[in-house]
């Protein structure tokens, strides 16, 4: 190989690395729209029409592959979070509006991220999709504490409230088994959170 070969050889590399990823991931996505509990590493590696031996190198397990699709996920909605030039309350309500809309698009991919530890563990950590969740709700969250008259303080506890009650396998939950639509689950939700950080703050 040349001198002039190797750059061109390495972005070609690049390149496939990018393309194969992408497949990878948006074979995720439709293995787990169309058939969840068939959702498996060959699988996915099918869909893709990659080799398993080349979907290993880039991602060691399935739940890699499904953390990497999650954080594509909450990568979309911190931009539109610190992007957005609401504040306080519209700001909140308008980051719950686009998340739900995010898991009308990505919940069946989103349910089947699972972890033995907890959310607090995870941030300290430095957790690489926990961090854009903080990035993506720290903003949204302050202004609330800010409405309620609550110290900025609390934040992280708020975050770990904000986690519990906004999970995507809960508010799926919600919305399949209650028959409630999707402005009752998030009006309910949002008057319950707000409750909750009432109640951690008084009973600190």
């Amino acid at each position: 190989m040349t001198d002039q070969q190797a750059p061109q050889e390495a972005r070609r590399l690049r390149s496939d690395t990018r393309r194969n990823r992408r497949r990878l991931l948006e074979a995720v996505g439709e293995i787990a729209r169309e058939a969840p509990d068939q959702l498996t590493m060959k699988d996915v590696a099918n869909r893709a029409e990659i080799g398993p031996a080349t979907a290993y190198r880039y991602y060691s397990t399935l739940d890699d592959v499904v953390a990497a699709y999650v954080l594509g996920v909450v990568d979309e909605l911190r931009d539109f979070s610190v992007s957005s030039g609401a504040e306080g309350r519209p700001l909140f309500d308008g980051v719950v509006d686009r998340w739900l809309d995010l898991l009308a698009e990505h919940g069946p991919v989103m349910v089947q991220l699972r972890s033995r530890r907890g959310f607090l563990e995870r941030l300290h950590d430095g957790n690489e999709t926990i961090l854009a969740v903080r990035e993506a709700w720290s903003r949204p969250v302050q202004g609330l504490l800010a409405d309620l008259g609550l110290p900025a303080q609390v934040l992280e506890h708020a975050l770990f409230l904000h986690n519990m009650m906004y999970d995507p396998r809960e508010i799926h939950d919600l919305l399949q088994e209650t028959g409630m639509s999707r402005r009752e689950v998030t009006a309910r939700l949002t008057e319950a959170y707000l409750g909750a950080l009432r109640g951690w703050a008084r009973a600190g």
